[in-house]
């Protein structure tokens, strides 16, 4: 079979998958033909704060729970590499993505006396969602071909989006509220911690009319807290987190 018929059977298979076991399954068997043995669908945010509502699927086995008892997770440089790229990597390129230390080495290391000595990883990232990613291995030193990785990033990709679905993402179609310039002005100095006499001396407006723009904001995305206006307003797009952390 083709490696494009494979990508689009499996994405059929996909949509039929009525629960998380079968799914885990179907990305098992497609993952074998394509020289991978070991895969990995993942919120990074479970392994902080372990929920039924986050996604979890993989055949680790053993290695996940040594994973997860020795806290491998805050230091997992397949995870965090996972958020500083939107392409796939293979585990050899990490290095060039995040700082490389003894922390992530040895994690690596444990991992290969596991028998994941290569593996491949694709970043999923959708807005207002837990960041995410799927990740395959393989008990050889060498990963599979080029053409078999980029059909790999098409099945992860595919995999985890039948695996949102299952776990109820989206969860709710909220409206994105239309807000007028002056705003998005004011949530963009919001977000990075402005307070209401400091935002009315940057627009030259008062600081009453400041704070009614604030409770209209507040009503547009239903929220109470200034807080929860920013992540609101980074859910939906308005402001980046280069908005909130210049530095970033």
């Amino acid at each position: 079979m083709s490696l494009h018929r494979l990508v689009e059977d499996f994405a059929k298979r996909c949509e039929q998958c009525q629960s998380p076991n079968d799914l885990l399954l179907e990305t098992e068997a497609v993952a074998r033909e394509l020289g991978f043995s070991r895969l990995a669908m993942v919120h990074g945010m479970w392994f902080r704060q372990p929920s039924q509502r986050l996604i979890r699927l993989d055949n680790f086995g053993d290695w996940a729970e040594i994973f997860i008892t020795r806290k491998y997770y805050l230091n997992d440089p397949a995870l965090l590499s996972a958020q500083r790229t939107n392409n796939a990597f293979a585990w050899h390129q990490m290095s060039k993505l995040i700082p490389f230390g003894h922390r992530q080495s040895k994690v690596l290391a444990e991992a290969r006396r596991h028998g994941l000595r290569a593996g491949f990883t694709v970043p999923i990232g959708v807005m207002g969602e837990p960041h995410g990613c799927c990740s395959f291995a393989s008990s050889k030193s060498q990963l599979p071909s080029r053409p078999c990785q980029r059909a790999a990033t098409l099945i992860g990709s595919e995999a985890f989006c039948a695996a949102r679905r299952l776990y109820g993402y989206p969860a709710h179609a909220y409206p994105v509220p239309r807000l007028s310039p002056r705003k998005l002005e004011c949530l963009r100095y919001v977000s990075c911690g402005k307070t209401d006499g400091e935002i009315a001396t940057i627009l030259g407006l008062s600081e009453p009319t400041i704070r009614t723009y604030m409770t209209l904001l507040r009503r547009d995305f239903d929220v109470v807290s200034r807080a929860q206006l920013t992540a609101a307003a980074l859910r939906f797009g308005f402001i980046s987190y280069d908005d909130a952390i210049p530095a970033f």
